[in-house]
């Protein structure tokens, strides 16, 4: 039987609460943000540096320590919230806890003293109506600021406490960086904590020295010492990836209906995903010209292909494809055989593309995307994967004036970010097919390569 006198310290402590009841002891960085009297706690975190775990022992403790409270825990995706609750129905299923849990499913967990932890991906839908007595906000700075907006009222009733966690990410006048440079200020209320991946006992410094050398200033900056950075070097610039971010919700293949859409498939090797970015086209300007919206990507790690091929002729079934851009390098040239025969099989059409991915290649659908963002064309789902991929994306100019356009090496995954170019090559017919057709003639791309032209969804 559980000691009285622990419990009531573990109502009381959240240090004592991680590691006598969930056996999960918080570090020394995950305590201090943890123990914060602020109103407001701000993290600004590098990668591996415990940032869910912290949320998830937070959450679980103010749900555990007063009865009848609401936790409401708002995550960039719905991938993101479902991963961050079931790691706290994993947390609470130790011995001296599990007792309390009286309910789970894919977006609530509930106690026995009443309170419950309630998960939700970051949409204006999604967060209106709940009076939260703390608010959980992962990866903020990926956040749209009219969903910030939102969650913040629901703790304006009970004077709730907000945790707002992340990857710096985004222009510096956005809500999470104001935010933390608020608690760096020691302003009335808030608190910040800076984590670098070094701060984990769990990261190897030695690993990063050997890193070092290979990644670039800004990639290491950013992803290991947690820290802002300009947009020298950038392809895209924070400007241009906020004016495309949306708080819209991607749509599932199974509410899309048959809508026409055009994708890219980029395949995986060992480390890497495979992946697959849908197109469409959202609706028109004044002026007639086409916006695109990304309203459905996959990014599937260590799936083989065959069962990944599947997947992708499940999606067709939802989404009727008018060109799906395969790429053809390394190992992708068998799959992407094997996924043509499969989508004309399965009444899908011929709609496979196969395409070699060149330097030539990338300036087109890279350069197509950037001109869209410039032109507020292109709405970009709220998926931290996507938009720090092509926040990674970083460009060279070679001695013969050619451009190399890549996430440096170690910087992350650009498995997204070369699908939506590969997409973006076959939306180039409606924006510029003349210099489509002088780039194939110029590389000698696959045989039969034709953009579509895709005149109306």
């Amino acid at each position: 039987m559980t000691d009285r006198s622990l419990l009531a310290r573990a109502r009381a402590d959240v240090g004592v609460f991680a590691e006598a009841l969930i056996g999960e002891p918080l570090w020394p960085h995950q305590l201090a943000f943890a123990r914060s009297t602020a109103r407001t706690r701000v993290a600004c975190c590098g990668r591996q540096s415990g940032k869910s775990r912290s949320m998830a022992v937070m959450a679980l403790h103010a749900a555990f320590a007063d009865p009848d409270r609401l936790v409401l825990v708002v995550s960039a995706t719905d991938d993101a919230a479902k991963r961050l609750l079931a790691e706290m129905a994993v947390l609470a299923s130790g011995p001296l806890l599990s007792g309390s849990v009286v309910d789970e499913s894919k977006s609530m967990l509930v106690l026995t003293n009443g309170s419950r932890v309630v998960s939700v991906p970051a949409s204006e839908r999604q967060v209106r109506g709940w009076t939260a007595d703390l608010l959980i906000v992962d990866e903020a700075a990926f956040v749209a600021e009219e969903v910030w907006l939102g969650a913040r009222f629901t703790t304006v009733a009970t004077g709730g406490r907000i945790v707002l966690a992340s990857t710096p990410y985004g222009r510096r006048d956005r809500f999470f960086s104001v935010a933390y440079e608020a608690g760096l200020a020691n302003l009335d209320g808030f608190a910040s904590f800076h984590w670098p991946s070094t701060a984990s006992p769990m990261v190897s410094e030695a690993v990063l020295a050997e890193w070092r050398p290979t990644l670039t200033d800004r990639a290491y900056r950013s992803e290991i010492l947690a820290e802002w950075v300009d947009d020298a070097g950038a392809y895209f610039t924070a400007a241009e990836l906020e004016l495309a971010s949306s708080a819209l919700e991607m749509v599932a293949p199974g509410e899309a209906q048959g809508r026409e859409a055009v994708g890219g498939v980029d395949w995986g090797m060992s480390h890497d995903a495979n992946a697959l970015v849908v197109v469409v086209v959202e609706e028109y300007t004044e002026g007639g010209e086409p916006v695109y919206r990304v309203v459905w990507l996959l990014e599937r790690f260590r799936l083989a292909y065959s069962a990944f091929i599947e997947e992708l002729v499940g999606v067709a079934g939802g989404y009727r494809f008018v060109a799906l851009a395969a790429e053809t390098n390394g190992v992708g040239a068998m799959p992407s055989e094997v996924l043509r025969r499969r989508m004309i099989e399965a009444g899908r059409g011929d709609v496979v593309v196969p395409l070699h991915t060149t330097a030539q290649l990338k300036e087109l659908g890279f350069g197509l995307l950037k001109m869209l963002a410039q032109e507020g064309r292109l709405v970009l789902p709220p998926v931290p994967a996507l938009l720090r991929q092509l926040a990674a994306l970083e460009f060279e100019v070679g001695e013969s004036g050619s451009l190399r356009i890549a996430v440096p090496d170690r910087a992350g995954h650009d498995d997204l970010a070369m699908s939506l170019c590969l997409a973006a090559t076959q939306l180039a017919a409606n924006e510029m097919a003349p210099v489509v057709e002088q780039i194939v003639t110029l590389e000698d791309l696959d045989d039969g390569f034709e953009p579509v032209r895709i005149s109306d969804f």
